[in-house]
């Protein structure tokens, strides 16, 4: 080939990217029909890395969820689910499912820092940084929440982990005290009086604000899926109906009984959706106002606070304890 030749472009980074996900994703589906776990989550992971799709993300879970690792299958599910207008309505149930299966076993965590440029871990697991809050899923069992800046004394917060039920965890990181000064004259004035021990009302505010904005987020997320499986079975249903009578199907008697159904599922799905939203929204605008008090309502004890969401045949909220 001479020099004023064109010669062929080679694959982009992005195509190339893209190219060797699908192929991960290939083998990942080969492996998970013929029941080779291992195989399929490594291929599963591979495809992930290269292409976080919702759907690798799913697959990915249910094949961690084959191998028992419940706490991974949980936090990869979850994360497909987090837009599930983008999957089919066989994967998204098929990932519902698997997420209620592996939550099952877990215990899910919601970590709110009073300093979101802080490091939050988990044992020795980094969480990450530059949030005000993260949901994670940890093993049953003994724990401990450490809240990491540069300048601020860590916090440490210990804490038991049961399956299925959710632990709410709040760190709040305090200035490292300034080197002692040199000792004053005999004739300073007295000290101050100690300000009054025990959290101040804004943390207790605040603990319990998110949390039950955490609960407000997990409740409308549950509806929502709900809503979703009550939109596939009326679009299933409508196929049938379609398939039986064609396009005018529902102005015959015969069909009359079944498009009542169908008009029913649409409505259920209508009020979930609607009642999913209204639950964003209420999480939403209480979670604001609980994290705008780190402004508004400082405060300079120590966390001695615990919180929890609350649900009953009756109601919900949230329930906060601690010593004050």
């Amino acid at each position: 080939m001479s020099a004023g030749e064109d010669r062929p472009a080679g694959p982009s980074g992005a195509a190339a990217a893209r190219s060797g996900a699908e192929e991960a994703f290939a083998r990942g589906e080969r492996a998970r029909r013929a029941e080779r776990w291992a195989e399929a989550e490594a291929a599963y992971r591979a495809a992930w890395q290269a292409d976080p799709r919702a759907e690798v993300a799913g697959e990915l879970g249910l094949s961690e969820l084959a191998l028992g690792r419940f706490r991974d299958a949980a936090e990869h599910l979850r994360e497909s689910l987090l837009d599930p207008a983008t999957l089919a309505p066989a994967a998204r149930r098929r990932f519902s499912d698997g997420l209620r299966r592996a939550e099952r076993e877990v215990s899910p965590a919601t970590v709110a820092v009073n300093r979101p440029e802080a490091e939050v871990f988990i044992d020795d697991r980094r969480i990450g940084s530059g949030q005000g809050m993260y949901f994670v899923y940890v093993e049953p069992g003994r724990h401990e929440a450490r809240g990491r800046l540069e300048g601020y004394v860590d916090e440490v917060y210990p804490f038991e982990a049961q399956r299925g039920r959710e632990a709410m965890i709040g760190l709040h990181l305090e200035p490292k005290p300034p080197p002692l000064a040199a000792a004053a004259p005999a004739a300073a004035a007295p000290a101050a009086p100690a300000p009054p021990s025990g959290p101040a009302a804004g943390t207790v505010f605040r603990v319990g604000g998110i949390a039950l904005a955490s609960a407000g987020v997990v409740l409308g997320a549950g509806i929502l899926i709900e809503a979703a499986a009550r939109g596939d079975e009326a679009a299933a249903l409508a196929d049938e109906i379609r398939r039986r009578g064609g396009p005018a199907a529902c102005l015959y008697r015969e069909h009359v009984a079944a498009c009542e159904a169908l008009g029913d599922k649409h409505r259920e799905r209508d009020m979930l959706e609607a009642a999913a939203w209204a639950s964003f929204i209420s999480a939403g605008v209480v979670g604001a106002v609980a994290i705008s008090s780190l402004w508004w309502a400082p405060a300079p004890g120590k966390l001695a606070v615990r919180a929890a969401p609350l649900a009953t045949a009756q109601g919900g909220g949230v329930l906060v304890s601690g010593v004050w």
